[in-house]
């Protein structure tokens, strides 16, 4: 039986079906990154709640591109036209 906080959250992780561990993991990654900022305020408007909902979204539904270095991701960039958004 857990005793510890830990334990039990390693037990728990332990039951949850991969996708939802995954989730589990940004949610830690998360925690350390917000543990190492002084101001996170900016993240907890409205606009980048908005932006960070859209960016999810677009994940899940595999509207991305991986790129293999940056040089490549750099190119990707400089062949796109110029919006005025």
């Amino acid at each position: 039986m857990a005793t510890t906080v830990k334990e039990m959250t390693k037990q728990a992780l332990d039951e949850l079906p991969e996708e939802e561990a995954a989730e589990v993991l940004d949610f830690i990654s998360y925690l350390r990154w917000r543990r190492q900022e002084v101001c996170q305020s900016w993240f907890w408007t409205e606009e980048w709640q908005t932006r960070y909902r859209e960016a999810k979204a677009d994940l899940a539904e595999g509207r991305f591109r991986d790129f293999d270095d940056i040089e490549e991701l750099l190119d990707e960039l400089k062949s796109r036209p110029e919006t005025s958004e």
